[in-house]
């Protein structure tokens, strides 16, 4: 009962939230019909280029419904085949997803159990869940409404592919969809030397060893991650939403979409200024504030990085404007004296007059003000009310000298190399090795052209700054708003290492990307002739298609989870059994305790350590345990363990145990599947 509450208030926002959002582009073109179109003063020079343009016009849908075929193409054979059933076998799609799915089957289970929320972290003793686990809350509430796990885990799949394909068509158009479907670098044209259809982009270039860092975004991300179901669609519409409110124009951007999108960009005129600098302010956007302010909020119970991103940008915009609230309250206290900012500070009503011309501000000062209280919330719930373990350091390069993703370039070192001894020569060293080799062996590798594109746009964003001579305090262009904060969410992610391994800065990173994507067509390739604009993208996507389909077929026989029987049986034994016990258990991503959503003592390490967990006291107290040794009993109790399960993998991988609970302890149940003994309760013989 309260499962179908909690889903129907959630459908109820989710009504109010569609009734309240418009399209502005509707909304103009309803308010102002368009003119007749005039003839152009010089027909004979202006007939072959009106030609050329109606013809990329009239095909111009084609590249939105090939993105459409391609994004479905990806969504039905990754969320179909996501988690199903062959034969005797629970089996997945994808290779990438069998220590990241088995831990998001646990914590569906878990909730699904009925545990108090906030919950205990059902893979690691003394800790509440540290995880952003609200899709598994979302797909938890599914299954208790009968709502099958595996069809519950196709359709919000599905449902979710849709939403972002929609995000993505907002935020950037038809490119932008491109960008996520295809992102890669070089190391997919290797195709051309194969001609095989790999993923070479991931497990196709980590068993040549030759990793690569900059991997394919849906297969790596997408599907494994799945707070990004949530995180990435919801946070483009916010962001196509502060662009629409902000910094939308009536002119279209030069170079046209193909996909059709919303423009991002004027064209630029004879002065190199972009028309987007005259910005429309404090314009209605397609959201209601409500709802805007209530899906950023949302945001970190599903995905941390995603809300970092989203306030880099808000905090950004805080600072676009001249700070004219300091003018106002001075002319304020002039004119009416301490009696008018009394009168101020008494009707919460007049405080939006003090942002009046500072539009941008008023309202992302507003949302992270409101936001505040239950997006705090939010971080304490995931973050074991801010006991988890910041890893904060710094770290340039992010992966570049990474033992797993480093690239064999050359360094140089000693004193026999360029003089490394004096001055100039450590200078030229650490340049050599920090900065240009690495660039050219390790960022052009993985990422190809999209660098010297990104340097580009940025170099371009500063010229057209310096050139239109735009001043801190004027309205900005919309590449300002968006660009700058990308370099900054990029320049955190390669500067500072924010998790225990360095590839999931690339979390963080990514946004950076995302960021910038409709600015580089707008203002770089839009502009461009056909030609040079279609062997651009070749480069661009090329590589990622070629992963994108590669990473797709890779799991047609499918990946083993675990057997039927094992987990239905095992599930059947602990049922009668109480909700708050902890197992000990052989720490492995498909145990059959984790994967009922019980909590075990340590769950898989690769969990653990991105958790930020120093696991090594517990896990060794766990091994005594298992192995019978003398104190046995005390690590039990130490650890808070109810109940020991004996299974395959606990034969396997502790051979020598002298297994003293079994003629100790009750034995609850047994089978083929392993066994449970309950510490609590003495053996029958006792």
């Amino acid at each position: 009962m309260t499962a179908a509450l909690a889903l129907a208030c959630g459908a109820a926002f989710a009504v109010a939230a569609f009734l309240g959002t418009s399209d502005p582009a509707c909304r103009e073109k309803t308010a102002n019909p368009p003119e007749l179109e005039r003839k152009p003063r010089n027909v004979t020079e202006s007939q072959p280029n009106t030609g050329i343009r109606s013809a990329l016009m009239r095909y111009r849908r084609v590249w939105f419904w090939a993105m459409a075929v391609f994004f479905a193409m990806f969504a039905v054979r990754s969320f179909c085949w996501l988690f199903y059933i062959d034969g005797s076998d629970y089996k997945i799609q994808s290779p990438n997803n069998l220590g990241d799915l088995s831990l998001h089957l646990t914590l569906i289970k878990t909730f699904a159990n009925g545990v108090p929320l906030w919950p205990d972290n059902p893979i690691y003793v003394f800790s509440k869940l540290r995880y952003p686990a609200g899709i598994d809350l979302f797909n938890a509430l599914l299954l208790l409404v009968h709502v099958d796990l595996i069809t519950g885990l196709a359709w919000v799949g599905l449902v979710a592919s849709l939403a972002t394909f929609y995000g993505f068509y907002r935020w950037g158009g038809s490119f932008a969809i491109a960008g996520f479907l295809f992102n890669g670098g070089i190391a997919g044209f290797q195709f051309f030397k194969t001609w095989k259809f790999l993923d070479y982009q991931g497990t196709a270039a980590d068993i040549a060893h030759r990793p690569i860092a900059w991997k394919s975004i849906p297969l790596s991300m997408f599907v494994t991650q799945r707070g990004w179901l949530y995180a990435i669609p919801v946070a483009l519409v916010l962001l196509w939403h502060w662009r629409e409110k902000f910094f939308r124009q009536n002119a279209v951007a030069g170079g046209g979409d193909p996909g059709g999108s919303a423009a991002v960009s004027a064209p630029a005129d004879d002065s190199g200024q972009s028309a987007a600098v005259e910005v429309r302010g404090n314009r209605r956007g397609p959201l209601p504030f409500w709802v805007a302010f209530s899906l950023y909020a949302s945001i970190p119970l599903f995905n941390l990085h995603t809300f970092i991103a989203l306030t880099v940008v808000l905090v950004f915009a805080l600072v676009l404007e001249r700070p004219s609230e300091i003018k106002f309250i001075v002319g304020l206290a002039r004119n009416e004296g301490l009696s008018g900012l009394g009168r101020l500070i008494s009707h919460p009503r007049r405080w939006p007059e003090i942002f009046r011309g500072a539009p941008i501000r008023r309202h992302a000062a507003a949302t992270l003000a409101i936001a505040l209280i239950p997006a705090s919330f939010f971080v304490w719930l995931v973050t074991d009310h801010f006991r988890a373990r910041s890893v904060v350091q710094w770290h340039p390069g992010w992966a570049q000298d990474s033992q797993e993703f480093a690239a064999p370039f050359f360094k140089m070192g000693g004193a026999a190399n360029f003089g490394s001894s004096t001055a100039f020569g450590s200078l030229l060293q650490k340049t050599w090795n920090g900065v240009i080799a690495p660039f050219f062996q390790f960022w052009l590798t993985n990422f190809g052209l999209w660098i010297p594109l990104a340097l580009a746009l940025v170099g371009l964003v500063g010229w057209r700054i310096w050139k239109a001579r735009w001043r801190w305090g004027d309205r900005p262009p919309a590449d300002v708003a968006f660009v700058l904060p990308a370099v900054l969410i990029f320049g955190i992610g390669y500067f500072f290492k924010t998790a225990p391994w360095e590839w999931d800065n690339l979390k963080l990173m990514v946004w950076g990307y995302f960021l910038i994507l409709p600015f580089l067509w707008s203002d770089i390739l839009g502009r461009w002739a056909f030609p040079e604009r279609a062997a651009l993208c070749i480069a661009l996507f090329g590589s990622g298609f070629v992963t994108l389909l590669a990473g797709l077929s890779a799991g047609h026989p499918g990946f083993g989870l675990i057997e039927r029987a094992r987990l239905d049986y095992a599930g059947a034994a602990m049922r009668p059994l109480p909700m708050e016990a902890r197992f000990a258990a052989y720490p492995t991503f498909n145990c059959p305790v984790m994967l009922q959503g019980r909590k075990v003592v340590a769950g898989y390490p690769g969990h653990l350590w991105t958790e930020g967990f120093d696991y090594t006291e517990v896990n060794n107290r766990l091994t005594g345990l298992m192995n019978g040794a003398p104190d046995w009993r005390d690590a039990a109790k130490a650890l808070g363990v109810r109940y020991i399960f004996w299974g395959p993998d606990e034969k396997t991988n502790y051979q020598s145990s002298s297994r003293p609970w079994e003629a100790t302890s009750f034995l609850v149940a047994s089978g083929d599947w392993g066994a449970i003994y309950d510490l609590a309760t003495a053996a029958p013989h006792q």
